[in-house]
């Protein structure tokens, strides 16, 4: 591989985070025309439209075109059941707990830093102020975005076709670039911390056994997390007990369970989440079989990171996708 080989590398990495942007300012606008023409009539109908909308522009449409660009077609073998299947599963919990530092990292800095509080609180709200309740058909439909769609779709999106297209120009080069892409993607400044270090993660694992089978069911068993609490606090009974505590009123049974198992499972995910924090950190000491091997040594790390900074086109994808992520602050 030489210089220019990568600075087509670059141009392409910069291709992908443009169609990152221009997706989300299709899907933030389609959603507020939903809302506009729709405006008065059922809310969660109007919740479901905005959210297919959403798909179809941030999934269906930019996977199309990330795929065109980047020359990339569908191969069915990314699919493939790989090789320790088993240990490649298990690195759900290091990916969660590397995940949930920089999440933990950035929302504590945000608090500290952040003269409007709003924006971080907003992460917190559902918890706190849940007194509405919404229909087990949304909510039934909003999980299955979660713990289906989203792993599917983006898995595909950025294991499947940028980190696949891009490994002929290195293999820690992909995993980098598909995980900026995945941070990105997700239009906000709390997430993307927290995406783009799980991001690297899956990335291993991908590079590793050669599929992305194992790094979509990862995605969903760390979005089935989210899930479920989302769930739990949108249920009837979750929102009368919130109700008749603040009244200091007495739970009846069901609701009684209810926070119980919630508890329980919030427990089991503390848990889990110190287990991933050491896990994270020993496979940071101890990685072997998962560190990616430089398949292009003709250019060092330096070389490779001086074209990604001088690429006109990566610089453009780069600053339009942080111009998002910083507008979406103030909104």
């Amino acid at each position: 591989m030489c210089a220019a080989d990568f600075k087509s590398a670059c141009k392409k990495a910069g291709i992908a985070l443009i169609v990152i942007f221009a997706a989300r300012c299709l899907a933030d606008g389609a959603v507020y025309l939903i809302g506009l023409l729709m405006n008065g009539c059922n809310r969660q109908l109007v919740s479901f439209l905005q959210e297919l909308a959403s798909i179809l522009i941030l999934y269906v449409g930019a996977i199309t075109v990330t795929a065109k660009a980047l020359g990339h077609s569908f191969d069915k073998t990314i699919y493939n059941k790989p090789k320790r299947f088993g240990k490649a599963i298990s690195w759900f919990v290091p990916v969660y707990g590397a995940g949930q530092i920089a999440n933990i990292v950035v929302l504590l800095i945000s608090f500290v830093i952040a003269s409007n509080k709003s924006a971080v609180q907003q992460t917190y709200e559902p918890m706190i102020h849940a007194t509405e309740t919404v229909g087990a058909w949304y909510l039934a439909s909003l999980f299955i975005q979660m713990v289906v769609l989203a792993p599917l779709f983006e898995e595909y999106w950025f294991r499947g076709i940028i980190q696949t297209s891009l490994s002929q120009y290195g293999n820690g080069f992909a995993i980098v670039v598909s995980a900026l892409c995945f941070g990105m993607a997700h239009g906000n400044i709390h997430q993307f911390f927290y995406c783009f270090i799980m991001g690297i993660g899956m990335g291993y694992v991908r590079y590793a056994t050669g599929s992305i089978l194992p790094t979509t069911i990862i995605h969903a068993m760390l979005n089935s997390i989210s899930g479920i609490v989302v769930v739990a606090i949108n249920t009837p009974l979750f929102t009368s007990a919130v109700i008749k505590l603040q009244k200091s009123v007495p739970l009846d049974n069901g609701e009684q369970a209810l926070l119980v198992c919630l508890a329980i499972f919030l427990l089991i995910v503390l848990i889990v989440l110190g287990a991933g924090v050491a896990a994270a950190i020993g496979k940071l000491k101890h990685n072997r079989i998962y560190r990616p091997v430089n398949n292009n040594p003709s250019l060092s790390s330096k070389q490779k990171a001086a074209a990604v900074c001088k690429n006109p086109v990566f610089i453009i994808g780069f600053l339009l996708c942080a111009a998002y992520i910083t507008a979406m602050i103030f909104i």
